[in-house]
Formats: structure tokens, C-alpha cells, sequence
């Protein structure tokens, strides 16, 4: 008994610890927004302009710090609700809805924070911080692993826009 006992005591403990991600936080399926680090990817930038950069991104770090400890609240929930037998969907619906505008208010934050960095710097800047972002963006979107077709095939990727 007592063996049978600590044997799935040790299996449980295995399937928790593999459950685990490797960090011990929750899965993340996207990378969280932040501000571009427009210090890092622009050269001679003036006090004044690093000043109102400063306040600009700390601004946008709270708001969407905020944004996201509700979207992680009301995910939370939404878990939860799907969960348990029977339907749902009279407590479940309002918060799909709710992760939706959500959404929506981090992505209209963020373009807002684009404007307002857009309008702190000057015309060579700003040329010099949008090659640096799609420079970027393309390092990154070559690390992604190419998408898998149920049958097993590999998805043939497109061509870069010009």
C-alpha cells in the first residue's frame, strides 16, 4: 500500500513539474508590449527629446501594465469558466467580449505611443528609427519556426513584401 501510495505520489509530482513552464510563470503565447526603446535605435538624440521620450514610454508602461493585469485577470476566468461542465456561455460570452476590448485598447495604446514618439523626433531620426524597426522586425520573424499543415507538410512561406 505504502508503495503503490508513494509511487503515484511521484508520478503526480512528475506530471506537475513537466506541466510547469521552464520559468515557473504562466505560458506565454505572445510577447508582451512595451514601447520601442527608441534610446537604443536612434543615435544623437538631444536631453529634451530623451526626457520626453522617458515620459512618453513610462506613461505607456503603466497604462499597459494595467491593461494587462486585467486581460491576465479576465483570461484567468475565462480558464476557469470553460472548465466546469454545463453551459457557460451566459458568464462566459461578456468576458470573450471584455478580452476583445482589451485587446483592442493595448493596440490603440501602442499606436499612440508610436505617434507621440513619431512627433518627438526629427525627419533623419525618425527614417533612422523605422529602419531600425523593420531591420528588427525581420530578425525576428526569421527565428519563428514555419507553420505545419495537419498532414505533416511543411506550409510554404511567402515571399517578403517589397
Amino acid at each position: 500500500m505504502k508503495r503503490t501510495t508513494l509511487f503515484l505520489t511521484a508520478i503526480l509530482i512528475g506530471l506537475t513539474l513537466t506541466a510547469q513552464p521552464p520559468d515557473g510563470g504562466p505560458h506565454k503565447r505572445h510577447r508582451r508590449p512595451e514601447p520601442p526603446k527608441v534610446e537604443q535605435m536612434v543615435s544623437n538624440l538631444s536631453a529634451i527629446q530623451k526626457k520626453r521620450l522617458e515620459t512618453i514610454t513610462a506613461d505607456c508602461q503603466q497604462q499597459v501594465d494595467k491593461l494587462e493585469t486585467e486581460l491576465n485577470t479576465v483570461r484567468q476566468k475565462i480558464r476557469t469558466l470553460m472548465d466546469q461542465p454545463g453551459d457557460q456561455s451566459d458568464k462566459l460570452f461578456p468576458l470573450i467580449d471584455r478580452e476583445s476590448q482589451l485587446q483592442a485598447q493595448i493596440a490603440k495604446t501602442m499606436y499612440t505611443v508610436r505617434q507621440q514618439i513619431d512627433r518627438v523626433l526629427t525627419d533623419e531620426q525618425l527614417a533612422e528609427f523605422r529602419s531600425r524597426l523593420k531591420a528588427d522586425h525581420k530578425q525576428r520573424m526569421s527565428k519563428q519556426r514555419p507553420a505545419k499543415r495537419l498532414d505533416g507538410t511543411q506550409k510554404q512561406s511567402r515571399k517578403p513584401r517589397s
